[in-house]
């Protein structure tokens, strides 16, 4: 599994941010691809539907009960589904009546937009289904294409358009957060990535990137209030998954480094987010930083030489360093 380490509006790296998307096909970028094939027309004999597969009854009965008592359904699909879908928050696509076994053709049909079905049982296996309006994939194919373009508004006011159609859409909450971190808004992103976490709670991707909205508003505005906010989450993180462990430990690093200017606490945590990865830059970078603030010349000239050896260069971290040289020999 690819850590994910940081994540930006499209899915895409930019430069000084970490960008190694875990998992993330299933929960960032498929966040919008994987609603439908750019251009699909859809017909009356059509249908777009989210489910949950289940090997027995009664967890089918259980699920079905939270639903209905206002559980996410994607959310659910995510965490239960043993289907293929689960990595697409249970989303099918979109599917034409014709192509699919005669009981869920019936269901299909007699579902409207919203609606989640009983049980069902097909071929050993115990299904809920939720139809969803055809309309949504064509506001996430929207929303993908303004943000090519360049334009966010238009962007966010699909996504919008989208929740509008259904409430509980994780996915949308989370693009809605990437947009507007993206931008540099992150009160807005935190909103947003908090109402996910509100449907997703266990969730660990989901949380992670709560936990990272926190980190980013917190060393753009050097708020302490902020990263005690982002350390909580991402203790919390590492309780529902330990193996986003090399990611909380470069996020609390830089938090400890860059916002509460405890770079010997920093150090343990971006010692061990190093160790985990030689490809990302930042954890170089900040880890030397942290050297050269608790005056560890030494290891700071050897993480620097690890890192020039990798590719990295820190022109300014190297500068500075020769000025401690020269001034300990005088």
């Amino acid at each position: 599994m690819t850590l994910l380490w940081d994540v930006s509006a499209g899915c895409t790296s930019a430069s000084s941010r970490l960008h190694m998307v875990s998992r993330v096909l299933g929960l960032v970028c498929l966040v919008v691809l994987c609603m439908g094939a750019p251009g699909l027309t859809a017909t009356q004999d059509d249908r777009a539907f989210r489910r949950i597969v289940v090997a027995d009854r009664q967890t089918a009965q259980e699920i079905l009960q939270q639903v209905r008592q206002g559980a996410s359904f994607s959310a659910l699909a995510r965490a239960k589904s043993m289907g293929s879908e689960y990595s697409q928050w249970g989303y099918s696509g979109i599917v034409h009546l014709n192509e699919v076994q005669p009981a869920l053709r019936t269901v299909l049909l007699n579902l409207k937009e919203g609606q989640v079905s009983d049980v069902l049982e097909l071929d050993g296996q115990f299904v809920l289904i939720k139809m969803l309006s055809l309309q949504l994939d064509r506001h996430f194919e929207a929303a993908t294409r303004a943000e090519r373009g360049g334009k966010l508004p238009q962007a966010l006011q699909e996504l919008q358009a989208a929740l509008r159609l259904e409430e509980d859409n994780v996915q949308a909450y989370l693009k809605l957060g990437l947009l507007q971190q993206g931008a540099k808004k992150f009160d807005e992103a935190m909103r947003y990535f908090e109402k996910a976490q509100q449907y997703a709670p266990q969730e660990a991707q989901v949380v992670l990137l709560v936990a990272i909205a926190y980190m980013h508003a917190a060393t753009e505005s050097k708020n302490a209030a902020q990263a005690e906010k982002a350390l909580q989450t991402y203790q919390r993180v590492l309780q529902l998954d330990e193996r986003y462990a090399p990611s909380v430990q470069f996020g609390m690093g830089k938090v400890y480094l860059v916002v509460l200017r405890q770079p010997e606490t920093a150090v343990g945590y971006l010692e061990k987010a190093a160790e985990s990865t030689e490809n990302v830059a930042d954890v170089h970078r900040l880890l030397i930083q942290a050297y050269y603030d608790t005056r560890r010349y030494d290891q700071a000239w050897q993480s620097l030489r690890r890192a020039q050896a990798l590719g990295f260069d820190f022109p300014d971290l190297l500068a500075a360093l020769q000025k401690a040289k020269r001034q300990s020999q005088r």
